[in-house]
């Protein structure tokens, strides 16, 4: 197998580059969500305990 066949195959791979990019973008959806989840469980919280109490 010569260098040339190896390099023609490795050319159809994605980049590193976006994959990247896309995990990193990825976590900061994951973050923004759990963010929104506490904000929202914390919300519930609290008018709970203003109801009851």
């Amino acid at each position: 197998m010569s260098q040339i066949d190896t390099t023609e195959k490795l050319s159809g791979t994605p980049e590193t580059e976006s994959s990247l990019f896309a995990l990193c973008g990825l976590g900061v959806a994951g973050i923004a969500m759990l963010g929104w989840i506490c904000a929202l469980a914390w919300i519930a919280w609290r008018l709970v305990d203003w109801l009851l109490f």
